[in-house]
């Protein structure tokens, strides 16, 4: 649903006052800039000097030097644990504390070609040292990354055995520094300040679903958005853009714009690793983990009014995932409240196939004709969205719409008051610059714990996004070729080709859809072959 520029923040929202203008902050993944670089550059006579420098570099102040006796100490190749900390304070800037908004750990396990990653939320319930019960978040603004570090440590007992702090105000340097990032955007994100009092003000966004090239201020905007999501759901597409950036990264250009890249990684960084012999020992990890595949280990929050709990025996299992490079089964979390702590005005639980309460979505008719995948008829509804982009689109570009959807799942609507088109259809560039038609249509299901955003996407004349590669697997069924992409135990993503146009369904943010049901939307997906569009004057002839 497309939240009106004038809601005011959820209470559950952010107790500090809104961002100021122009201070932005993300995280920045250690390896997405000089890491990734520095592989390029490995086998240069100039290697060390080149380290030595970067090293200087990240070295900007003392408060590192007092992380030591908190750092683990490992031989060189044995697996490392990293914590990546996103701060809106400047690195060189002493004067000011800053505040953390994102906190990832990052496991590189060359023995077992693995890498895992692990976001603890910002709103998680933690005791403090010194300063009691907070958030999560609350811990940088009270002492900076050596009191997150030791919060981090009691709260996982993991061995960490480097920080890096990134201010994220390079963040948007760092992105039209790779090119941008294709991201396959789940719906609409839009919020405008114009005429809202300054009290329920929040950072802008306007974002149009659909897969495309996102850039600096827009890339920053989409990946701190959190007003009308939950924890889960931002850090869930936090760790997709990272892997879409990943995806993205050409090292033939990172070789060529090394420089530029070292400056803003080492302008906006600070670390422990401040000499050539150690950033050798993570370049070294780095590149033997260079081809292994991203594990994403679930942190087991549960949400509620005010903060993110956590059981430790919870915490412990997925502890013991992290280490052992094993992705986390079934879906990255719920919209769903806890109930250790009720609000008055939390929302009713919905069943799903009940009435949809949302304006301005088409939905088809529930049936009791369930397969095993769970999916009812929809054809009629689908056939009326894909008419609406053939009218618009080439003749060249065959429209694919599904014909059977969850119970109760809607398509989007238009809505003019946002000036918004769903099924929306647009044109962008690929990697060359050439330019592409393509359509998104955003349905909904709404679950017992609140409503997902799936969507099915098309474009034409492209047949190798960067969305596309290294599938999990591929297989034909009923005469068409199928890529599927797997996350944990979760399809994330099935596409098929026809011609050089490209298609796909995608799961939701959360994966909440299941793997019989995104096979069934995708197996299920039927077409239409747009009209040639008239000459000028036929009609009249």
């Amino acid at each position: 649903m497309i939240e009106p520029a004038f809601q005011k923040p959820p209470p559950s929202g952010d107790y500090q006052p809104p961002p100021k203008p122009k201070r932005y902050w993300w995280r920045f993944m250690l390896g997405s800039t000089v890491i990734i670089a520095a592989i390029g550059v490995a086998t240069a006579a100039s290697v060390l000097l080149y380290l030595d420098s970067v090293a200087d570099a990240l070295s900007h102040n003392d408060a590192y030097s007092k992380l030591e006796r908190y750092l683990a100490q490992v031989d060189g190749g044995e697996p490392e644990n990293i914590l990546i900390l996103g701060s809106d304070k400047r690195a060189g800037d002493a004067e000011d504390p800053g505040r953390s908004d994102t906190a990832m750990l990052l496991r590189l396990d060359p023995d077992n070609d693995a890498i895992a990653l692990m976001s603890i939320p910002r709103d998680l319930k933690v005791e403090i040292p010194g300063y009691g019960t907070d958030k999560f978040n609350a811990a940088y603004a009270y002492g900076g990354p050596k009191l997150v570090l030791r919060v981090v440590k009691e709260l996982t007992g993991l061995p960490i055995n480097h920080v890096v702090n990134v201010d994220y105000l390079g963040f948007v340097q760092a992105v039209y520094a790779i090119g941008c990032v294709y991201v396959d955007v789940d719906r609409r994100y839009y919020h405008s300040n114009e005429g809202v009092p300054p009290s329920e003000q929040y950072a802008e966004i306007n974002v149009q679903p659909g897969y495309q090239l996102m850039c600096g201020k827009k890339a920053l905007q989409y990946v701190r958005y959190r007003h009308t999501d939950t924890d889960l759901v931002r850090a869930a597409r936090q760790q997709d853009f990272l892997s879409a950036a990943r995806q993205r990264v050409p090292i033939s250009k990172l070789v060529s714009e090394r420089n530029t890249l070292i400056d803003i990684f080492t302008t906006y960084t600070t670390s422990d690793i401040d000499d050539a012999k150690t950033m050798l020992q993570v370049l070294e990890l780095f590149i033997d983990s260079r081809n292994a595949a991203i594990k994403e280990v679930h942190f087991p929050a549960e949400l509620g009014p005010s903060y993110v709990y956590a059981s430790p025996g919870a915490i412990g299992e997925a502890v013991d995932k992290f280490l052992g490079i094993e992705a986390s089964g079934g879906p990255r979390g719920s919209l769903e409240e806890s109930g250790e702590e009720s609000a008055p005005d939390s929302k009713a639980k919905k069943k799903g196939g009940g009435k949809s309460k949302h304006k301005g979505k088409k939905r088809h008719e529930p049936s009791n004709t369930y397969g095993d995948d769970e999916l009812v008829p929809a054809a009629e509804v689908g056939e009326e969205e894909a008419k609406i982009v053939a009218r618009k689109v080439s003749h060249g570009f065959p429209v694919f719409y599904p014909t059977r959807l969850p119970a109760g799942a809607s398509y989007v609507e238009s809505n003019p008051y946002f000036h918004v088109q769903d099924p929306r259809v647009y044109h962008f560039k690929d990697a060359d610059g050439n330019r592409h038609g393509a359509y998104r249509m955003v349905l909904t299901v709404d679950l017992p714990d609140g409503t997902h955003y799936f969507g099915i996407q098309g474009i034409q004349g492209w047949s190798d996004p960067p969305i596309l590669s290294n599938p999990s697997l591929t297989k034909t069924i009923r005469g068409r070729e199928y890529d599927f992409f797997v996350d944990g135990d979760r399809i994330k993503l099935i596409s098929w080709h026809r011609g050089d146009n490209t298609y796909w369904v995608s799961n939701s943010l959360l994966q909440v859809l299941t793997n019989d049901q995104m096979g069934g939307i995708a197996r299920s997906a039927n077409v239409i072959i747009p009209n040639k569009k008239p000459k000028r004057g036929a009609a009249q002839r």
